[in-house]
């Protein structure tokens, strides 16, 4: 469930009033990754068999996550695409809405549909334009006027908006506004003391460029919670900004340099993201651009004034997946999908190995069984969402490193997605169903006799004592036990003797199934909703089916596939969408909601003369 309010600083004070300055901002950056070429004419030579062969052995060499390299990468076999638009994403652009379903439909207009059938797999109405732009336009608002109808205050000469369906998102944004927002960042240096007869000891305040964010060192001075005013309202943007001043570059400096994806660095402009609150005009550091040698001016003695009472490296975790979750719920419960966390420990089952992987929540079908979705019941899965607290990619001086491991989780979290879809129509094996070391008692013969054995009077044994009972003393016997006639715990001892496999994975309610998958096909798309910072990704991984049976059970097909290029999955992705903008969110709602109709769409298959519509 959601929780924006409970213990939170955020709306305690207000962004005019000066107060002890947060740390410096985290720059926005991302990942920048030269992967491994994949072998795809032949089988891998570490695939081959071997005691310190393949993925499960590789997997167990790693002791920590800095253990990940590019032998990882290399051992998946997996092929990366450069970044593309969700065109590229979607089979046929008959399923990306057109953009003309951003604007209020004319009531002349006639209606048009993106489905290739009026139902949807689990028999819903596909969702029309009406219903598409009826979620979008709250969307268009501006950051400032969600954030103050949020607080219930009144703008002047401004009708107050209506949030309905993205309501919770921008209940997500304003909190990650509160550690990323730095539009409005002025950092005041500590006031001179009265010295001069005139008793002059103004300064002149100095504002941070929220496209020129520095890196934060850790050791900046935290707000102190006892100088916020719990009494003040709630933040409110400053919206009259001039905007004739020109911000000085600093690329030389390093600081505005980012990457996204596996392209070259680039430069992102957080300013661009906020078009309604123009960039501030000056940097705290361009005072001494004119000489480089100069010691900048420390700003973390004096006071502060905005939005934020941290940086992107501080702000809960939790923020960030509250965010992009209630981004996508609208999208999703259009075409009857809900978004839910597995209800298990997410694991990859890579042969004996089960490697835990990050997903934070997933999306599945509703069954259309009433009785089983009160139950509990899920279908799936659809897609997944994975938000990861990485920041400030390459402070630590190997980008390469830290861009291997952020695809790794990536990587992790689609075969999970992959293995679970490809459970569809089989059953679950417990590990060790059927060996010898679960069916066979065996003791190794040591002194005192097994455990729970042993002689009681010499303390070697861990049995219960038991005391004959005369039939006189026996208690009546009742209709319901009460809760001392109850069946004692059993002792470690008797839990120790019992064999039994191990303990299922599976998910006992959910019916696994490859919602959107050709039936015909050999091969999976699996897609994944990553976040970083506040931004978020779109990947689609095509995997075959050989493949994912490969990674789960460790081997080789006897007859190999009649497609070669079976052995490497291809991940595709699409660029960074800045939740903060208005072009990049309204962009990805369209993008999504695609990739949601292709998912859900029903699919024609032929048996004999009959054309059979199916899921």
């Amino acid at each position: 469930m959601f929780n924006f309010s409970g213990g939170l600083l955020a709306g305690q004070h207000d962004s005019q009033k000066e107060r002890p300055p947060p740390a410096r901002p985290t720059p926005v950056t991302f990942p920048s990754l030269t992967p491994p070429q994949p072998s795809l004419d032949e089988v891998p030579p570490q695939w081959s068999a071997g005691a310190s062969q393949g993925i499960a052995a590789h997997l167990l060499t790693l002791k920590k996550p800095s253990d990940v390299s590019l032998e990882t990468l290399r051992q998946l076999n997996v092929s990366f695409e450069p970044q593309c638009e969700f065109q590229a994403l979607l089979p046929s652009p008959v399923y990306l809405p057109p953009e003309s379903w951003l604007r209020k439909p004319d009531v002349d207009e006639e209606p048009q549909s993106i489905q290739e059938a009026p139902l949807l797999s689990n028999g819903r109405k596909a969702p029309d334009r009406a219903e598409f732009f009826n979620r979008a336009k709250e969307l268009f608002f501006k950051n400032e006027d969600a954030f103050s109808n949020l607080s219930r205050k009144a703008v002047a000469e401004k009708v107050p908006l209506r949030l309905a369906h993205f309501r919770r998102f921008w209940e997500g944004l304003d909190n990650l506004a509160y550690y990323w927002d730095t539009s409005l960042d002025e950092y005041l240096p500590a006031k001179q003391e009265a010295s001069c007869a005139d008793g002059d000891t103004s300064t002149q305040p100095t504002s941070m460029d929220a496209s020129n964010d520095s890196p934060s060192n850790g050791s900046e001075t935290q707000p102190e919670l006892a100088s916020l005013n719990i009494d003040e309202p709630r933040k409110k943007a400053k919206t009259a900004m001039e905007r004739n001043h020109a911000v000085l570059p600093i690329n030389s400096l390093g600081f505005a340099n980012t990457t996204a994806g596996f392209a070259q660095p680039t430069s992102i402009m957080s300013s661009k993201a906020l078009p309604a609150r123009t960039a501030p005009p000056r940097v705290p550091w361009a005072m001494n651009m004119q000489n480089i040698h100069e010691k900048p001016v420390d700003l973390s003695k004096g006071s502060y004034r905005g939005y934020r009472i941290g940086n992107g490296a501080e702000m809960p975790d939790q923020y960030r997946l509250d965010c992009v979750r209630a981004f996508m719920e609208p999208i999703a419960w259009a075409f009857g999908v809900t978004l839910v966390p597995h209800r298990r420990p997410p694991v990859l089952c890579i042969e004996h190995v089960r490697f835990p992987v990050r997903m934070n929540s997933v999306a599945w079908r509703g069954p259309a069984d009433r009785i089983k979705a009160r139950q509990g019941w899920m279908e799936g899965p659809v897609l997944g969402i994975q938000c990861r607290p990485d920041v400030n990619f390459g402070s630590s001086g190997d980008l390469e490193a830290e861009s291997v491991r952020d695809a790794v989780r990536e990587l992790g979290g689609m075969l999970l997605l992959a293995q679970e879809r490809d459970r569809e129509g089989k059953t679950e094996k417990r590990a060790g169903d059927g060996k010898w070391w679960t069916t066979t008692r065996r003791w190794g013969g040591g002194p005192g006799g097994e455990v729970g054995e042993g002689d009681s009077s010499n303390g070697t044994s861990d049995a219960k004592a038991e005391t004959p009972v005369s039939p006189v003393e026996e208690r009546p016997s009742k209709l319901r036990p009460g809760p001392k006639d109850r069946r004692p715990r059993p002792s470690p001892a008797e839990i120790w003797k019992v064999l039994r496999p191990g303990n299922l994975v599976w998910d006992p309610k959910i019916a696994y199934e490859a919602i959107g998958k050709d039936k015909s096909s050999e091969w999976d798309e699996i897609f994944m909703v990553s976040s970083l910072n506040h931004h978020i990704s779109v990947l689609k991984l095509r995997v075959h089916k050989f493949y994912i049976r490969f990674v789960t059970d460790g081997v080789l097909p006897e007859n190999a596939p009649l497609d070669p290029y079976w052995l490497s999955p291809t991940l595709h992705r699409t660029r960074w969408y800045d939740l903060f903008n208005v072009e990049d969110r309204t962009e990805a709602m369209r993008g999504l909601w695609g990739i949601m109709a292709y998912l859900m769409r029903t699919q024609q298959q032929k048996i004999g003369d009959t054309i059979m519509i199916g899921s």
